[in-house]
């Protein structure tokens, strides 16, 4: 299949929220009918293949030529939470607000480990203040990425941050193992990653009540009453009540049906039954009904 690499980053949007919500709901995309014609894959494609289908030709298109951050979160989901661990006893979240960062990647198991992607297109200038970050809320923190920029990495993380390489056999690996960090987690910026329903199950678990005062007081008092936990009680509650985030029956069949090159999107909406549910409908289409000939 020839096309020009100037499309690569048009393609790699093909797994954006906006295209893949559009599908879902109306069947079809204008975004996509642009791309695929401008591209050239319109002369080249089989119109009656499924989406499905389709949606697994771009990845591996994208996988050998345009290694972005969706493909990163996506063979982490498809080789760490779905390969090494389960989605009875994990949870991945995607873009986990901790301070002023976002975290690529956090999965939820027995402890908490995040993946900080820095691809072939991304450079280190945020990375020392991003790793800062993580290291005073999660267990384990890992950068991943590409071989050619391992060996950098050695010199700029933390002895106690591990450094992962995607190869190009769709495998990830190991560079350096990453050291537990629990027991110097910040208190106050983790409870700060909580929502309001999820601190107060906490402190009613650990303290068996409530503290009893008015709403507008309720915030700062269950924040003073997690900071006085024992680190270690206070960062395996919020994992236990992190891993309930948007976890559901219906996230664990939708990831049976959907394409392997869609298992990010999917974990990214998992609480969003009816979007879920609306994609799953629609996977099956072929890729010619999806196409429509106004562009954008």
């Amino acid at each position: 299949m020839k096309i020009d690499k100037k499309y690569y980053p048009s393609l790699s949007r093909l797994f954006s929220p906006v295209v893949l919500d559009s599908l879902a709901f109306k069947g079809n995309s204008s975004y996509l009918s642009e791309v695929c014609s401008n591209s050239g894959l319109l002369e080249q494609i089989d119109p009656s293949m499924t989406l499905s289908q389709f949606f697994d030709l771009i990845y591996s298109i994208l996988f050998k030529n345009y290694r972005n951050e969706y493909i990163y979160k996506n063979v982490i989901a498809n080789k760490i939470l779905i390969g090494r661990h389960s989605l009875n006893t994990s949870h991945m979240l995607t873009e986990f607000r901790v301070g002023k960062c976002k975290a690529d990647v956090v999965i939820l198991n027995g402890t908490s480990t995040v993946y900080e992607i820095k691809s072939e297109f991304d450079s280190f200038a945020r990375l020392e203040n991003q790793i800062n970050t993580y290291f005073q809320v999660f267990d384990h923190v890992n950068v991943i990425t590409s071989a050619f920029q391992a060996e950098k990495l050695k010199s700029i993380l933390p002895a106690a941050a591990g450094i992962l390489v995607l190869t190009d056999r769709n495998t990830i690996s190991t560079i350096r193992e990453s050291k537990s960090n629990k027991e110097n987690t910040d208190l106050a910026i983790l409870f700060d990653t909580l929502r309001n329903n999820e601190y107060l199950k906490i402190i009613k678990e650990y303290y068996g009540i409530l503290p009893d005062m008015p709403n507008t007081l309720i915030y700062r008092e269950c924040k003073k009453l997690f900071c006085e936990m024992p680190l270690s009680a206070a960062h395996d509650l919020a994992i236990k009540i992190l891993k309930n985030r948007n976890n559901s029956r219906l996230l664990k069949e939708f990831i049976t049906i959907i394409p392997s090159s869609l298992s990010a999107y999917a974990l990214s909406i998992s609480g969003e039954p009816t979007k879920m549910q609306a994609l799953m409908s629609r996977l099956s289409i072929n890729i010619g009904s999806a196409l429509i000939t106004k562009t954008i």
